[in-house]
């Protein structure tokens, strides 16, 4: 039997795992980001001493209630060639700043692996959790790490689970998705080619800034990768016990190789649950919302 063989078989199954628990955005979950107030009301000027740029006016529930909201726009770049796109400068653990495309289609971030590289990190040995990462294209490999920070214009956000895959153009280095946008309504003013983000009302019981289903489908994701590495090292193990050849019993090169490829995801995947965990804990979010 070759190897080459087995490592496929056994490299898809963290892959399966992950993608039966990627999240799902329903009409529902997308209500949260249109625009939030109604132009045909009327708004008030902020007063002079308050910065302008840093406030915007918004009627809220029945009109009577005034309030104010934190908004700001970011310039973008409208075009990739001849394609409409919505492309912002985005920087990343307060030290790289990359352009990337807004994406209300993708449920999480994304980067190439020229910007992780950037980062540094490959070279912290924190990122080397392998994923196969599905498109409209198909699917292609990809690691999963997470990011310390990532700020766009005066918003910015903590933790954030990243996948890392080959760049998708060179005219921007990954993408933006409803992750980072929860906490925002979006609007692009296509002829002032700015995106305006205005911040949402606090919402109660948000640790970390995220809300509960955030928490849950991280750590089930998280959890779901360790426990499928342990499951493969298991039937590596299983299959090696049955080989009544000698010469197949034994430890060759590449049963070697792959015993190392396995227990190196293990690893992996077992930093990045205590990463979390780590996070949840210093935000004190509640036992129910973690899954081991």
């Amino acid at each position: 039997m070759k190897y080459s063989l087995i490592f496929i078989l056994l490299f898809i199954i963290p892959s399966i795992s992950l993608a039966a628990d990627a999240p799902a955005f329903t009409d529902q979950d997308l209500n949260q980001y249109k625009k939030a107030y109604d132009t045909n009301k009327a708004s008030e000027k902020p007063n002079a001493e308050e910065n302008n740029s840093d406030r915007i006016n918004v009627l809220r529930g029945d009109g009577n209630d005034l309030q104010k909201q934190k908004g700001f726009e970011v310039p973008y770049k409208a075009y990739e060639g001849t394609a409409r796109r919505v492309i912002i400068k985005v920087k990343f653990n307060d030290s790289v700043t990359a352009p990337m495309l807004l994406d209300t289609g993708a449920p999480g971030m994304m980067i190439s692996y020229e910007l992780a590289d950037r980062l540094g990190l490959f070279h912290k040995d924190n990122a080397r959790l392998r994923i196969s990462v599905g498109g409209i294209g198909g699917t292609v490999p990809g690691i999963i790490t997470v990011i310390d920070t990532v700020q766009i214009g005066k918003a910015i956000d903590y933790f954030i689970p990243t996948t890392i895959s080959s760049s998708l153009s060179d005219q921007f280095e990954g993408l933006i998705g409803m992750d980072f946008m929860s906490n925002y309504t979006v609007k692009v003013d296509m002829r002032k080619e700015v995106v305006v983000f205005e911040e949402l009302p606090p919402r109660g019981n948000m640790p970390g800034g995220h809300d509960e289903e955030w928490w849950r489908i991280n750590f089930r994701q998280f959890a779901s990768l360790r426990s499928e590495w342990v499951k493969v090292r298991k039937k590596l193990d299983a299959w090696l016990d049955k080989q009544t050849n000698t010469v197949n019993r034994n430890e060759s090169s590449e049963v070697a190789e792959l015993r190392r490829f396995i227990e190196l995801q293990r690893v992996e995947a077992d930093k990045l649950f205590d990463k979390l965990n780590g996070y949840a804990i210093r935000n004190s979010v509640p036992m129910e919302w973690r899954e081991y």
